[in-house]
């Protein structure tokens, strides 16, 4: 009796998206479904600035592209409605996505990731097509090539009680240098 109201909490806060849901790990170059979508992690970047004027000293920037397909009209409605990304390090702490950066022409056709994974107009991203999402970071230097990258999404569709799942890329980052 004495838990039963820590674990009725506990419950509420990951169906409202306060507590993070446990993910799953991916690694490499592999895919992996999520809510009806089949993500991958195409491309993780160190430094690449596209003209813009570099981030503050000891400041890193980073992008992650990510390529995900709908399974249908569902998913890709769940995929506007709530869609998350974080970049990890291996201490546990966390970044969220900077949009400072975010415009730098990296991507033909980048989707939107501003509170949901939406189409370039920011519609619901359709069933069967596949759509290009990049997100930026910056974090401190002396983790920048060692990153994890978190997306999560809504099982639920509505925003306020999400109840998300998350997946967990781990992926080298792309040699820049030559």
């Amino acid at each position: 009796m004495v838990g039963w109201p820590y674990l009725s909490e506990l419950d509420e806060a990951r169906e409202n998206g306060r507590v993070r849901p446990e993910a799953r790990l991916v690694e490499g170059e592999d895919t992996a479904s999520l809510v009806g979508s089949e993500w991958l992690a195409a491309v993780y970047v160190v430094g690449v600035l596209g003209g813009q004027p570099p981030p503050p000293e000891g400041v890193e920037l980073v992008d992650i592209g990510f390529r995900v397909t709908p399974r249908d009209d569902e998913a890709g409605e769940l995929l506007g409605a709530y869609c998350r990304f974080r970049a990890l390090d291996g201490e546990g702490r966390s970044w969220e996505p900077t949009l400072e950066y975010g415009d730098r022409g990296l991507s033909r056709d980048p989707g939107n990731t501003s509170g949901g994974c939406t189409d370039g107009s920011m519609q619901p991203v359709r069933g069967g097509t596949e759509q290009t999402f990049l997100v930026s970071y910056l974090v401190p230097e002396d983790v920048a090539e060692e990153l994890r990258f978190e997306v999560s999404v809504t099982t639920t569709g509505d925003s306020t009680r999400p109840a998300p799942e998350a997946l967990v890329f781990d992926i080298e980052p792309m040699d820049t240098t030559s």
